[in-house]
């Protein structure tokens, strides 16, 4: 799985500009899948098996980035945020500008050199309307004629890469590991009943994707495939997060007190039941933060829906950091949590 979380996190896949990371997706399920269909939104929607129940799975495709706000006239770039992205994970970072002509342009998002930082405050990052892009441009007619355009997609310059004792950094690790972790259970999957894998659309920016796609789809369960930040670094209150990388996967209870989705008995129960005694899992409840789950659970009559998650340090930044062995580890939950579907549902 290692491999395939380096391609999907390699593959550019900012909200509203998915269609690589989509295609690529396409040409890991294709062999297993039944059918494979993309959307209007612009959801990845793949099904395999057949039978009275139907089980989906969501892990959405994109990731944060910005997008070209302005072009100011001596060829700098000023920009917005796209989902999360903000000034700390920004300011001396490496990115790459999507042009509208197709071409990638190297750039930089800089700050005040340290040597001029004399009073207090100085050395703060720029807020969002500050910030730029360097990428060695005259003037704004030399960013015209390379195709940069307002709107057009930025997004960061890094690489996946292998760390030590198992653990593995690169960007959109969020949520490129549960598309990892999607495809693998999708491909695995050998059960009497339909599976129906979704891989939405826009969720940084809305969970916009998820709330369409389970309209349509109005499965009789659903599992959200998702990161969570870890605590398990220096300045993390464990009130932030007691979740710890190495500790295997999380199953969600109540997300952002009640605002995103309350778990349902039903699912807690199918869930907790696999997972006790063979797997490692924690119980996950946090006052701030929502996954797709919300939209899902809500959407038609009500679809009982669960979430489980990989926790994830440095979340919404070029570096996120997990371990490996968390997620290869909720796979084998997943393909045993598949097994008996149908005696919960």
């Amino acid at each position: 799985m290692k491999q395939l979380l380096k391609e999907l996190v390699e593959t550019p896949g900012v909200s509203g500009k998915e269609e690589k990371v989509r295609e690529l997706i396409s040409e890991k399920i294709e062999d297993e899948a039944d059918s494979i269909e993309t959307d209007n939104f612009g959801n990845l929607i793949a099904r395999k098996g057949s039978g009275d129940k139907t089980l989906m799975i969501d892990a959405h495709m994109d990731q944060i980035g910005m997008g070209v706000r302005r072009i100011t006239e001596d060829g700098f770039i000023r920009i917005s945020k796209i989902g999360g992205a903000y000034p700390i994970s920004l300011v001396n970072q490496r990115v790459i500008v999507h042009t509208s002509e197709g071409e990638n342009l190297t750039g930089v998002i800089g700050a005040k050199p340290s040597h001029l930082v004399d009073g207090p405050g100085e050395g703060d990052l720029p807020q969002m309307e500050k910030a730029f892009v360097d990428v060695g441009a005259e003037d704004r007619e030399d960013l015209k004629d390379r195709g940069v355009r307002v709107g057009d997609y930025i997004t960061f310059d890094r690489d996946f890469k292998e760390m030590i004792n198992g653990y593995v950094t690169g960007p959109a690790m969020d949520n490129r590991i549960g598309c990892a972790m999607a495809i693998k259970a999708f491909n695995d999957f050998d059960e009497d009943y339909e599976l129906v894998a979704v891989f939405s659309a826009q969720e940084e920016v809305g969970r916009k994707g998820a709330k369409i796609s389970s309209r349509n789809i109005n499965p009789d369960a659903a599992i959200v495939l998702e990161t969570a930040r870890a605590g398990d670094t220096p300045n993390m209150d464990l009130d932030e997060s007691d979740e710890f990388t190495g500790d295997g996967f999380g199953i969600t209870m109540i997300e952002a007190s009640g605002r995103g989705v309350i778990t349902p008995e039903k699912v807690r129960n199918w869930l907790i039941e696999n997972a006790e005694d063979d797997f490692n899992y924690h119980r996950k409840l946090y006052n701030k933060g929502v996954t797709n789950a919300g939209h899902i659970n809500t959407s038609n009559s009500g679809i009982p829906t669960g979430v489980v998650v990989i926790p994830t340090r440095h979340l919404h930044t070029a570096i996120e950091v997990l371990k490996m062995s968390d997620a290869e580890e909720a796979v084998e939950f997943l393909d045993k949590t598949f097994s008996n579907f149908e005696e919960y549902f």
